[in-house]
């Protein structure tokens, strides 16, 4: 471990107790938000208009970017007594600037304007403005109202990471340093160079605003409540200018930023933090308990909003261990205060220190789901094959529920497009029509009296399959050059690599790299399915495509007993039985290779994952029955392991089965949930076992693990009496959940998924 130092601790100081008190459950559950984020009062003025109207003859990235920094300027901090590091949204206004994570556009709020009738002039300006404005130019079959059940296009972007080292190394000073060494370099990019520092002057004022909040707090405070306050407004006054000169103050930096960035994915977390933490310890400014209480402030922070992807652990980008005493911090964090953000992993790879794996397993075995355990030796080599550097590849982060992406160097969504697998099956089944809607909606491959052996069953799922992601592709592309002309990210260019060298916007191309991304939804469901149609109407003769696509769009009324052979009889995915594993595997291979052929806007490679989060509920909901036995509205496949209660062997037969899935060349990741017993990890050698078995899957070639502990009778007396288990966490699919707090059909689908002891 180098330099770092081994810190576990259960100490929780009566100062984030109260902070996590404080938190509400329930809020957006589905998305992994601890508590509503608080609406912001409507300030009375609308800085964002009024700027951009008295810009009116300037180009049109610098009206935007004057604009963006009078509404951040603007801010009007809310802040709470006892915490150490502070940072509220932007003020609500009719009109405003989102980059955050699913809004990146002009946003209008209709809502506020119905409030304040004094503001319909410039409600009907933005109107009219937006409305003159140029639209993408999108292929006609994306409006087709049946696609949103197989497909969903995100569009412009998702979600990202910066390197958010980039400032707290250099501040917000050398930020306008780097825009200053390259801006001669690209005359051309003149415009974009004052845009971006326009968005500076607003990250400034942003800082500034919350230094005089805390300053007319210090003004009614006594004590060392009152010297806390003034503590952070000489922080916050300091970085809203000059490089942080402790740890308080880059952490401060670090959350404020990652707030006007939209709240997204905190990435190497560990890494970005570690610098100015290691120059604190070493002068003797700060002690470990009160780091860790820092830390623990901004995890609470990180919690009162959605936050998606964070990583710990893993390598340097010039190789060797990357763990350091910040990633102890930051694991001590996850186990004590158990909260639902940021959905972090841990890196693992041959040189992981054991006592931080094991840390991390004990941190799941007490019921915490975090950190989700990722394989950098099977990670690394697909980031490759996809053309990232070594020392790019090696500096990876989990964005968005998990997805994999060089540090602070790529633009894409990392959830582009969201496939429901299943559905190119039932296409497949009825010639191309959506089978709820009877829309034609994929490509008409042939009647069912065509298909004379399966392997032509099996290339018209693939056509199916094709023509989707075809025009999900293509309407992203699309997106994406619009969004290059209309929505820049000046401030996600500021921190991420190459973009201020080349003089080119985030959205634009002028990051390293531009991956699009498919997550697949039930892959599973679809590899059970064909091996069914090939076992029983291919070679068993049992019934013809007809009388299974009847059995089908009656949701198998009348005919349990061809469910349940199906079901049952035919071997599924996740029990080692290597034809419906060389199925599946055979599957996601031609998928892969495909994808890699195609390319994002800006000439990057296409990739995919399976995860399963929410979409798995969801997209069952408008899923017909399918040939595996599943019925209709059921959940698809959560992860890439086995349908729910189908793995019928034990784990060890599940992770023989997604050994042969290859993992080295697919992006990933290939997400594994398990759940466990309680009383298979209640002591230190079921502890051992858990570490023992992922420390073996990683050997066979797996990708990434996590893990619920609860057994289902826990769940259903959960169910019963919720008020009695209001601390039992799930990992739902890409994040986790306090499993009261879930929808009933996502707690039964909880329930359905096979329990294991080791």
């Amino acid at each position: 471990m180098g330099n770092s130092e081994v810190f576990i601790t259960d100490w929780i100081s009566p100062r984030v107790a109260a902070l996590r008190d404080r938190l509400r459950s329930g809020a957006n559950v589905l998305e992994g938000a601890t508590t509503a984020p608080p609406t912001p009062e409507y300030i009375g003025e609308e800085p964002f208009h009024r700027v951009w109207m008295q810009n009116e003859d300037a180009p049109f990235d610098v009206r935007l970017a004057r604009a963006l920094s009078a509404w951040r300027s603007a801010a009007r901090p809310v802040l709470t007594p006892g915490h150490l590091v502070v940072g509220t949204p932007p003020p609500r206004t009719v009109i405003s600037y989102r980059t955050g994570v699913f809004a990146w556009d002009f946003c209008l709020d209709q809502q506020l304007c119905k409030e304040h009738p004094e503001t319909q002039p410039i409600a009907d300006y933005w109107r009219e403005w937006l409305g003159k404005r140029e639209k993408p130019d999108l292929p006609e079959a994306a409006s087709n109202p049946a696609l949103h059940d197989s497909l969903w296009i995100t569009g412009i972007c998702c979600h990202s990471t910066q390197d958010y080292a980039l400032a707290i190394e250099c501040g917000i000073d050398g930020l306008r340093r780097r825009i200053g060494e390259h801006r001669n370099r690209h005359p051309e990019s003149a415009d974009w160079y004052a845009a971006a520092e326009a968005v500076l002057d607003g990250v400034a004022g942003y800082i500034y605003a919350h230094a005089r909040a805390a300053e007319e707090q210090a003004a009614n405070a006594t004590g060392r409540q009152a010297d806390e306050w003034r503590t952070i407004a000489a922080n916050c006054r300091h970085i809203a200018q000059y490089r942080p000169e402790t740890f308080q103050q880059a952490v401060q930096l670090l959350y404020s930023l990652f707030m006007l960035n939209g709240h997204d994915s905190p990435g190497r977390l560990d890494q970005f933090l570690w610098p100015a933490l290691r120059r604190d310890l070493e002068r003797g400014a700060i002690d470990l308990r009160g780091a860790q209480e820092i830390v623990d402030c901004l995890y609470v922070k990180f919690a009162e909003h959605i936050c998606y992807g964070a990583t710990l652990g893993g390598q340097l980008p010039e190789g060797g261990d990357a763990t350091n005493t910040a990633s102890w911090l930051c694991l001590n964090s996850i186990r004590r205060l158990r909260l639902m953000s940021p959905r972090t992993a841990l890196r693992c790879h041959q040189n992981t220190p054991c006592e931080l794996f094991d840390a991390a397993v004990h941190s799941n075995a007490t019921g915490a789901t975090f950190p989700t355990f990722v394989n950098d030796e099977v990670i690394i080599p697909g980031m490759l094959l996809r053309g990232a550097t070594r020392e790019h590849a090696r500096d990876y982060t989990f964005c968005g529920c998990g997805q994999t992406i060089p540090s602070g160097r790529a633009y894409g969504s990392y959830e582009d497009l969201v496939l429901n697998a299943a559905k190119p099956l039932l296409y497949a089944l009825h010639n191309g029509c959506d089978e709820r809607s009877g829309v034609q909606t994929g490509p008409q491959t042939g009647t069912l009296d065509s298909f004379k052996v399966f392997e032509e069953f099996d290339e018209a799922v693939w056509r199916q399959l094709c023509s989707l992601l075809e025009l999900g592709i293509s309407t992203t592309a699309a997106c994406r050059r619009w969004g290059a002309r209309h929505v820049p990210d000046h401030l996600r260019s500021l921190l991420t690599h190459s973009c201020v060298e080349n003089g080119r916007d985030w959205r634009a191309g002028g990051a390293d790299y531009h991956d699009g991304m498919v997550d697949a939804v039930g892959f599973t469901n679809l590899a059970d399915s064909l091996a069914v149609i090939r076992e029983v109407v291919f070679r068993e003769h049992r019934f013809t495509l007809q009388q299974l696509v009847e059995m089908l769009d009656n949701d198998w009324r009348d005919a349990e007993d061809v469910r349940l052979h199906c079901l049952l009889k035919v071997p599924k995915f996740g029990n080692g039985n290597e034809q419906i594993d060389a199925m599946q595997a055979g599957w996601l291979k031609r998928l892969n290779d495909w994808l890699l052929k195609q390319r994002t806007a800006y000439g990057g490679p296409w990739g995919m994952d399976i995860i399963g989060w929410s979409g798995a509920v969801q997209l069952g909901k408008v899923t017909a029955a399918t040939p595996d036995g599943r019925r209709a509205g059921e959940p698809l496949a959560d992860c890439a392991g086995a349908a729910q209660g189908r793995d019928r062997c034990g784990i060890t037969a599940v992770m023989r089965s997604m050994a042969a899935l290859p993992a080295r060349e697919i992006h990933g990741p290939m997400a594994l949930s398990i759940r466990l017993h309680q009383s298979a990890v209640s002591t230190p050698a079921g502890e051992r076992k858990l570490g023992d078995l992922i420390r073996q899957y990683f050997a066979m070639g797996g990708q990434q693990v996590q893990v619920t502990v609860a057994s289902a009778e826990e769940l259903r007396a959960a169910q019963k009496e919720p008020e009695k288990h209001r601390d039992l966490i799930v990992r739902v699919g890409g994040f986790s959940a306090y499993y009261v707090d879930l929808p009933p059909e996502f707690q039964e689908d909880m329930i359905r998924r096979t329990e294991y002891v080791l």
